[in-house]
């Protein structure tokens, strides 16, 4: 039987290979990207980071008891994390855009309450969310091209994320042999939702 490891890295894979075949996705990567559609990366990545950074903190919170080694991780992760969404606004700053009004963007807050719910209910769904996103991040942003734009969020993340992806797989082979067979597949099952989610927030995004 493969371990979560493998296929939770299965499903990134699969992810990868839909995210890299998107236009707007090889654009950004050879850094041949319009302004417009940069800045839609920029706003995603912003709400992404933000709402992230709330449930990771509250899945720590949650697991403090039953999971002390993986809510001391997910406060690692959490600190690790801090001032991204800041950075992407900066970013966004420098291209004319002044902040990001989540309120406006009806998907940001599905999205948000689809995590903040499962930090609360399931804060080890939270687990695959993150290891979903810091191992495609850590596999994607190392092959980004020089952008003409500000790009001070995509340089920090090509350059930190091959180690939070260490990390979080350090994470987990920590703690599977402590997580039932429907723990495992509701992590893989809110892994794949959550890749899914921020897809559809990328499209309803404007720039």
């Amino acid at each position: 039987m493969n371990s979560l490891e493998t296929k939770l890295d299965m499903q990134v894979i699969a992810y990868l290979s839909r995210v890299e075949d998107m236009p707007e996705v090889k654009a950004l990567l050879s850094g041949d990207i319009s302004k417009e559609i940069y800045i839609k990366f920029l706003k995603t990545f912003y709400v992404l980071e933000d709402i992230s950074q709330r449930a990771v903190n509250l899945a720590s919170k949650m697991t403090r008891d039953a999971h002390p080694y993986l809510s001391k991780r997910f406060d690692v992760c959490a600190k690790g994390e801090l001032g991204h969404a800041e950075i992407a606004l900066e970013d966004l700053e420098q291209l004319g855009v002044e902040g990001v009004n989540m309120s406006e963007i009806p998907e940001a807050s599905e999205y948000d309450n689809l995590l903040q719910i499962c930090a609360r209910d399931f804060p080890l769904g939270v687990l695959g969310h993150s290891y979903l996103f810091e191992n495609a991040s850590g596999a994607m942003f190392p092959k980004q091209n020089p952008l003409e734009f500000p790009s001070k969020f995509v340089d920090i993340h090509a350059k930190e994320d091959p180690g939070h992806s260490l990390a979080i797989k350090r994470t987990i082979r920590h703690i599977e042999s402590d997580l039932s067979e429907d723990d495992q597949t509701n992590i893989l099952s809110f892994a794949n939702k959550s890749g899914d989610y921020l897809l559809k927030l990328f499209k309803t995004i404007s720039s």
